[in-house]
């Protein structure tokens, strides 16, 4: 609760013997702030008290646009929990997740942040998709003391904030810029266009794209942006159609305005080759038919992997859900198991304890490969691979070799 808030509700509206009780109480605040004692009040605080305690169950909170097609996070994230329990639970207590929709909204999802830290029994949170929710919540967890991870939000500048609790199991804006630029120049493509959503963290993936493009010797003829919700394309399209040659597109941007600008392209009859963040990885893509015949993206999960664990997650989501996971299902999935690794290897669920076990943990072998974190909590090494749309299905591509020049059409 809220100083002011509890403040309120304290002071006198009746005797008189009233006002020296709550002058009491202040006082004895003040001398214990004197004191340099920590505040009584304190959520960081009260929360590792009771995470040292070990009682009773290990709640975490997962929080994310449920209804979007991303939201099938939460199938992994369930399927990891139930597998954990079943195992025993957590340190041999059990595991209970707290399911909250923020709706891709920053209103609702900092009244939820706020609910979480309120929540004393909480200790870690796993969610927020949208970079511009995580960004302001990341900062509300540190503040109470919680673990926080993110197996989404890509905004680069999560990790650079100075703050110790704060973590993300998937690639970053930077990483996926620098990936297809380092793809596309392995491909053989000297002229390239770039196009994205005017929002920080496509804007910066773009910016990461560009620099590494020029670094290998690519030139970016010509940057447009389109605002969120775009509908009409029409005039990016005719302009790059009538003033520019380039070998391909790179678009950093999310569905469904991805799939609109794409669509524009072809009706025009442009094949130019199209590649795209990770906003382009979703099924939604799919779901333009021919048009998205060719688009490539950032793989985070390869389907179908010889890897133990890749078998072993697949085989259990496809008997539960009676269909193959998604790349989102298992970042879910591999998000609570790091978590759960790293209080296993902690031997405590005390944030703090927690975090240095999860920031020293190196070639995790997770679902979508093997997570590794730096001083920042972030996962700057994690492998990524690249996937083209063929005849309506996602499949994956391998990195060209040095000197073959394989154009993907």
């Amino acid at each position: 609760m809220d100083l002011p808030v509890f403040f309120h509700r304290l002071r006198p509206r009746g005797p008189v013997w009233g006002l020296g009780l709550f002058s009491c109480f202040l006082l004895l605040l003040g001398m214990a702030s004197l004191g340099g004692c920590a505040r009584w009040d304190d959520p960081a605080v009260a929360r590792a008290k009771r995470a040292a305690a070990g009682e009773g169950e290990v709640v975490i909170g997962a929080v994310w646009p449920w209804d979007g097609h991303k939201g099938t996070l939460w199938q992994g994230i369930e399927l990891a929990a139930e597998e954990i329990n079943a195992k025993g639970g957590v340190l041999g207590r059990p595991l209970r997740i707290v399911k909250e929709n923020d709706e891709a909204s920053l209103a609702k999802g900092r009244r939820i942040a706020q609910q979480f830290v309120e929540n004393l029994d909480m200790v870690a949170v796993i969610g927020h998709l949208n970079s511009y929710i995580a960004l302001p919540a990341s900062a509300m967890y540190q503040a109470g003391g919680m673990l926080y991870l993110t197996p989404g939000a890509s905004n680069y500048q999560i990790n650079l904030q100075g703050q110790n609790l704060v973590f993300r199991s998937s690639p970053s804006n930077r990483s996926l810029g620098t990936h297809m630029a380092e793809y596309m120049a392995a491909l053989g493509y000297r002229r390239v266009a770039i196009a994205y959503v005017k929002d920080q963290t496509s804007q910066g993936m773009a910016n990461y794209f560009e620099q590494r493009a020029r670094e290998l010797g690519l030139t970016i003829v010509d940057r447009r942006s389109y605002t969120v919700g775009a509908e009409d394309f029409s005039q990016l399209a005719h302009t790059w159609q009538d003033l520019y040659q380039f070998d391909a597109i790179y678009l950093a941007g999310n569905m469904p305005e991805g799939g609109r600008f794409i669509s524009t392209l072809r009706r025009l009859g442009m094949t130019t080759p199209v590649m795209g963040g990770d906003g382009m990885d979703t099924p939604k893509l799919l779901e333009l038919g021919p048009v998205a015949e060719g688009v490539v993206a950032p793989e985070i999960y390869a389907p179908g992997s010889e890897r133990p664990q890749a078998r072993h997650f697949e085989a259990l989501f496809e008997k539960k859900y009676g269909h193959p996971p998604d790349s989102f299902a298992a970042q879910g999935y591999d998000a609570l198991q790091v978590v759960v690794q790293a209080m296993e290897r902690a031997g405590s669920t005390v944030p703090a304890q927690v975090a240095e076990a999860l920031r020293a943990t190196r070639d995790w072998p997770g679902v979508t490969g093997e997570l590794s974190f730096d001083a920042f909590g972030d996962v700057p090494d994690k492998g990524l691979g690249q996937k083209v749309v063929r005849q309506g299905r996602f499949v994956s591509l391998p990195f060209p070799a040095a000197g073959e020049e394989t154009h993907e059409k």
